[in-house]
């Protein structure tokens, strides 16, 4: 009974896919997504020898995989589950948490079982071990070893941002496969070796294995020479039309194993934490985004980050708690106010590679799984700062946002009382010894005939438009010199940046909460398609005053943008279509029917809307797009030159062949539809072959008679001089036409003898 697992072929193959498992199991578990993933070295061991005993018994297939599953089962019970419970109450624990996660899938909750997701590996590494075994010593199917772990590999190395060297496993991987695939041929062609008594050079198998190794490490040194394909712009055009659906998958996956850990990429995001007043600024007319809303709304603005803090001619953002927020937890607990309404967008980003998730203020919720940055109030409500994406955004990706659009009136807002909370005046009413007593004392003038913060709000909102000229591309102020001081008194002009800054400040020095929100304005509207393009140039730089009771509101101090007025009855102005916030968060909306319509190549500029300006660096590719071209066409050309000769000389070697020569004979017979039988003798094929290529008649019956005198006649009767390449040379051009003609649809047909 032992015979049957002796190894005939050696260890090697055993060996080698203990290996590569290994080196896929040893990737992920690098890669810390969770924890208890080291038990994947385990699991895949214990199914590879499962696979092995299982491949090499004399049980039908349909048995072996019945007791295949059963083993696995029993394996990931006793490895995945607690080790503190009894197998039974084990079993149970496992089968609920199982049932629980199903329910959110189907449910649109948010999977957060981590060893729901260790276990779900497990299986799908047992399944990677059984397979690899099963397929190299039950029924050999090289790739189908091969292709499923590699796969599982490349998509861990791709999507993994964290710190490890992934890519080396890969490497390691793919050297290993190649000699699989080598050693695997190999075994083959020495079984066909003994089968018809011939005899060979042990030693074939170092040069085989030289030979794969050379092949894998050149094949790798190309690979790692050649630019990444998102260096592409033409490449990223090709894939966006295929994207969306595999952003439904990602966005699945990311809800379903939300307890993933995620790691930070080096984004492309307009703002950091810091904005400081200099000189000049570049404006660009990449585009940024789409938004699409139920209907236009007014002056609304696309809020990115809040700066808190200024010193010294730069803004600082306040950098509070970082909570991780679920889609389905329900809205953001942020503090009540009155007079706001709920607006959807809809969010398509342009910008690779994106972390800061925009929406107009203020934001309540998502459908993504949102890091929330912020403090909170003293009655625990979150105070939100900014808003990113616990997962990297692409080109052409899609989010939603929801937020509470304020519709309070003037006359409300004259109204509003002065008790400001501790955490309102704490974090923005500070400023800096550096104020001059000019900017101060222009404050108070400015606001004195006022008794009430948003007339005093408005005074000075109108003397910044009025007396500073709007100009992006002003000096930076001197050395030693406040930037607000130095652009209301020493030189009136500048862009945003500094209309924001002198409103904040002198708003803050008579004692009203005032901050600086970076992001964009809201760009040009199309009214057809309900959507707003938001381009580099739409960058901007606005004010938020505080009003107890209604939040946060936002006042326009730069010339070069619309005047943001409010309606002046107590009816809360006009309304943005929703419904005053009353706590519930229903579903949103669905995604336009004409969206795959309107993505656009993230490169493509459009032209730029007046004058606004810009407080980004443009995104373009940091390569030379036609040098990649011509080197592409280059490196595509000496490929097909190499896979052509490649290819002649394979087929050079295989028709030289008379065995493996007359068995082509059959595969094109298998592609014109010609039904070999076993009782079938090779005169019979070859006539039924001929039958459906008449011109080829003799050229078939050649290659079959000299199969024959070969394979069944006596030494001295075989024919010496015969050369198969004669005859391919005539025979293949009708093979591969009449396989064309017969693929062909019949009324595309040209005539011919066989037709007729």
């Amino acid at each position: 009974m032992f015979n049957r697992f002796k190894l005939e072929e050696g260890s090697a193959p055993l060996l080698l896919i203990w290996f590569m498992l290994l080196v896929a199991a040893f990737a992920i578990e690098r890669a810390d997504l969770m924890a208890g993933l080291n038990i994947l070295p385990y699991v895949l061991t214990i199914a590879i020898l499962t696979g092995f005993v299982l491949a090499r018994s004399t049980f039908m297939d349909g048995t072996i995989h019945l007791m295949s599953i059963v083993y696995g089962l029993a394996a990931i019970v006793l490895l995945v589950g607690d080790a503190d419970l009894p197998l039974r109450e084990r079993i149970l624990d496992l089968v609920n948490r199982q049932l629980d996660w199903v329910d959110k899938a189907v449910s649109d909750g948010t999977g957060r079982d981590g060893l729901i997701f260790v276990m779900h590996t497990s299986v799908v590494f047992w399944v990677l071990g059984y397979t690899a075994a099963w397929y190299t010593f039950r029924h050999p199917r090289v790739w189908r070893v091969v292709l499923p772990t590699g796969l599982v590999l490349l998509s861990v190395v791709y999507y993994y941002f964290g710190p490890e060297p992934l890519a080396v496993y890969l490497a390691i991987y793919f050297l290993l496969s190649m000699i699989y695939i080598a050693r695997t041929y190999l075994i083959d062609q020495e079984k066909n070796w003994r089968a018809d008594t011939i005899r060979f050079d042990t030693g074939i198998r170092f040069t085989f294995f030289r030979a794969s190794m050379l092949i894998a490490v050149v094949a790798l040194a190309v690979a790692f020479s050649l630019p990444a394909l998102p260096a592409s712009a033409a490449v990223g055009n090709a894939f966006s039309d295929v994207n969306t659906p595999w952003q439904r998958f990602q966005n699945e996956w990311t809800r379903m194993y939300s307890s993933l850990r995620s790691y930070g990429v080096e984004t492309n995001d307009a703002y950091s934490s810091t904005l400081v007043l200099g000189g000049p600024r570049s404006v660009g007319n990449t585009v940024i985004m789409d938004v699409f809303v139920e209907e236009e709304l007014p002056n609304v603005y696309w809020q990115g980050a809040v700066f808190d803090q200024y010193q010294d001619g730069r803004w600082q953002v306040v950098r509070g708690t970082r909570t991780l927020h679920y889609p389905d937890d329900g809205p953001i607990n942020v503090p009540v106010s009155q007079m706001r309404e709920e607006v959807d967008q809809l969010f398509v980003n342009y910008v690779p590679n994106a972390g800061t998730l925009y929406a107009a203020p203020e934001v309540i919720a998502s459908d993504r799984q949102i890091f929330v940055e912020g403090g909170a109030d003293a009655s625990g409500r979150t105070l939100v700062s900014s808003v990113y994406s616990r997962f990297v955004l692409r080109q052409n990706e899609m989010y939603q946002m929801r937020s509470r659009i304020s519709v309070a009136d003037a006359d409300s807002l004259r109204r509003a009382s002065r008790s400001y909370p501790d955490w309102v005046r704490s974090s923005y009413l500070q400023l800096p010894d550096s104020i001059t007593p000019q900017t101060l004392a222009l404050a108070e003038e400015l606001t004195a005939p006022y008794d009430n913060p948003f007339d005093k709000a408005i005074a000075v909102r109108n003397y910044l438009r009025e007396a500073i000229a709007y100009n992006d591309q002003i000096q930076a102020p001197p050395p030693g010199v406040d930037p607000v001081h130095y652009v209301l008194f020493d030189s009136p002009e500048g862009y945003c940046n500094y209309y924001a800054s002198a409103m904040v400040v002198m708003l803050r020095s008579q004692g009203i909460p005032a901050r600086m929100v970076a992001g964009y304005a809201q760009g040009k509207f199309d009214p057809e398609r309900k959507m707003y393009r938001v381009i580099a140039s739409n960058a901007h730089t606005w004010v938020e005053v505080y009003f107890p009771v209604y939040g946060w509101i936002q006042f326009e101090p730069t010339a070069a943008l619309p005047l943001d007025s409010r309606p002046e009855g107590g009816s809360g102005g006009d309304g943005f279509g929703g419904s005053e916030n009353d706590g519930s968060l229903g579903g949103f909306r669905d995604a336009p029917a004409e969206i795959d319509d309107i993505l656009i190549p993230p490169e493509r500029d459009i032209p730029a809307e007046g004058g606004v300006e810009t407080t980004v660096v443009e995104v373009e590719p940091a390569l030379y797009v036609q040098f990649w071209y011509a080197l592409g066409a280059i490196g595509m050309a000496a490929a097909a030159f190499a896979t052509v000769r490649l290819a002649d000389k394979y087929n050079r070697r295989v028709e030289m062949d008379v065995d493996r020569s007359y068995a082509r004979l059959g595969s094109w017979a298998k592609w014109l539809h010609v039904r070999f039988r076993p009782v079938h003798t090779p005169y019979e094929r070859a006539e039924m072959l001929a039958a459906a290529i008449p011109d080829g008649r003799q050229p078939i019956l050649n290659l079959t008679r000299e199969f024959v005198v070969r394979r069944f006649a006596r030494q001295e009767q075989r024919i010496g001089h015969f050369n198969p390449l004669i005859e391919w040379k005539s025979l293949r051009p009708l093979l591969l036409r009449q396989t064309i003609y017969h693929y062909l649809p019949r009324r595309f047909r040209p005539k011919s003898r066989t037709d007729s």
